[in-house]
């Protein structure tokens, strides 16, 4: 599911809440937070759900169409609020200072729809115990940034993350970094289409590239390896049996220096990735996930060429030449590279011809 991604304009007023307001509208806000008297100066807009915070009796009429959900102060006021919810659903802002708070925070999972966790510390252990409270439960948490430095980290606490994000009225301007940054971390979907192998031989010795990454591998998972003028093949990461060493489920041995590894968005030499850049783990059904490289590992090995067709495109990868090496067949499961003969079927990702440096082109490539 989508990250959310939250304006909470509730503690601004006058011209400096209208303006926020604006900004909020504009932007890639989900949802946004204010308060009952600030309905009057919100435009509402299909896209964006109305969080409305209720501190005190009446403030709300139950029966405004323009309120998607009712938010609760502190938790102390989740019956008051569910009182002026009209049956809508309700949430809760919780500022966690301690561990009272926190336990606090921690009782109303399962009972609030929305959980808004505010800490005054930038620590995201308290933060995966939320979640891991949560967890079954009806209740969506999201975090509230002290900044939006925070988002990377935060994201990706306990893989899953918090269902969403919340910037702070004062710090709007983050909003347009926030969004990218989730967008970044969305996980992207492509096509994989069966290879049917043409050629598979040795060719003799050559430089390839491990690349280690700071991630764990699924056991369906690997990286496209190939050519951006074709396509590649789905090569495994090393989570399979191994007889004579240990596993490295962080690694792929992806194959030769002047190969290209394939993401979601940005595809790289293999020689261009470095400590820091962002990469793709891709599953068998053509999940993209994004990882960070931690480095890139260039040993001079024996290679082996696989060539292989989908329709009327060829693709080829040279990969070390050794039995413990792993492709994916399109049956989704593991091969040795050693093992694979013309005829048989391979998982890859085929691409229209025709770029330079990994940048699609319009002009006619032909390469051998």
């Amino acid at each position: 599911m989508e990250a959310e991604l939250w304006a909470d304009v509730s503690r601004l007023s006058g011209a400096d809440g209208r303006a926020a307001l604006a900004h909020a509208r504009s932007s890639a806000t989900s949802a946004i937070l204010l308060r009952p008297d600030q309905l009057a100066d919100w435009e509402p807009l299909e896209r964006i759900q109305v969080a409305c915070l209720v501190d005190e009796p009446g403030a709300l009429d139950p029966d405004d169409k323009r309120v998607d959900l009712v938010v609760a102060g502190t938790p102390a006021d989740l019956g008051l609020v569910r009182a002026a919810a009209g049956g809508r659903p309700v949430g809760v802002r919780c500022e966690i200072v301690d561990g009272a708070s926190m336990n606090q925070a921690a009782a109303t999972c399962g009972v609030a729809d929305v959980l808004v966790a505010a800490f005054v510390d930038e620590t995201n252990i308290p933060l995966e115990l939320l979640l891991a409270k949560a967890q079954g439960t009806k209740t969506r948490v999201l975090k509230e940034l002290l900044t939006s430095a925070e988002t990377t980290s935060v994201a990706g606490v306990l893989e899953s993350g918090p269902a969403g994000l919340v910037v702070r009225g004062d710090q709007l301007a983050d909003l347009d970094r926030v969004a990218a940054a989730l967008r970044v971390r969305r996980e992207e979907h492509r096509q994989l289409v069966p290879l049917e192998v043409t050629r598979a031989e040795p060719i003799g010795m050559g430089y390839r590239g491990c690349i280690d990454t700071t991630n764990l591998f699924g056991e369906d998972e690997g990286m496209i390896v190939g050519s951006t003028s074709s396509g590649g093949f789905l090569v495994c990461a090393e989570v399979h049996y191994l007889p004579y060493m240990n596993l490295r489920p962080f690694r792929v041995n992806a194959g030769a220096v002047h190969s290209y590894v394939f993401g979601a968005e940005n595809t790289a030499y293999i020689t261009d990735l470095a400590a820091g850049e962002r990469s793709h783990a891709v599953s068998a059904d053509g999940r993209f996930r994004e990882v960070v490289v931690g480095r890139v590992k260039v040993e001079l090995r024996p290679l082996r060429l696989i060539e292989a067709r989908y329709e009327d495109v060829k693709v080829s990868v040279f990969l070390q030449d050794d039995w413990h090496v792993r492709v994916m067949s399109a049956e989704g499961k593991p091969l040795n590279l050693t093992d694979v003969r013309p005829g048989e079927s391979l998982l890859g990702h085929v691409v229209p011809p025709g770029r330079h440096v990994g940048i699609k082109v319009a002009e006619q490539i032909s390469e051998f």
